[in-house]
């Protein structure tokens, strides 16, 4: 689905009166010297330590290698993202999860969209985002390494558990 001026204006003007703004610190401060400076003075000092060492831990171990070292080697995935790119992140991930290891995505429901007719009345940004969870839900029932079970709690949680 392409996205025009027309469309991200739309969005924004939509996320604004909803309250849910865009966070990139791009966006806002302008400088990454400065995010980083609020980081340092503001942020890192007032985190609890299993925080700092779950950040610390993580910036030294980037999930999506490229060389496969760590296939097969995650228990349990939890995908909270961009709707427009969970295929991409499905396929990637269902590599580093071991067999009988879980994935589990949210908002797989997408505020019910998923079973309205297209025609019904809808947020803008829910119908823009319908058709990209519509489609990786499909993808997910036609993935023969997973099988997979959605929970109809909150805005919809799919769990998929590998087993080839």
């Amino acid at each position: 689905m392409a996205i025009n001026e027309e469309t991200k204006t739309e969005l924004n003007n939509e996320e604004q009166e909803s309250g849910h703004q865009e966070s990139g610190h791009k966006s806002l401060l302008q400088s990454d010297a400065l995010y980083q400076y609020i980081l340092e003075t503001s942020v890192y000092p007032r985190e609890p330590a299993p925080m700092k060492e779950l950040r610390e831990i993580t910036a030294k171990h980037p999930i999506f290698d490229e060389n496969g070292k760590y296939h097969g080697t995650y228990d349990f995935v939890f995908v909270d993202a961009d709707k427009d790119n969970y295929i991409n992140y499905h396929k990637r991930l269902v590599d580093l999860v071991k067999v009988g290891g879980l994935i589990g995505y949210d908002n797989t429901l997408w505020n019910g969209s998923v079973v309205v007719p297209p025609n019904a009345p809808m947020a803008k940004y829910i119908r823009y985002y319908r058709d990209y969870v519509l489609e990786f839900n499909k993808a997910l029932v036609a993935d023969p390494r997973i099988e997979i079970c959605m929970l109809p709690v909150g805005d919809g949680i799919t769990l998929c558990r590998r087993i080839n």
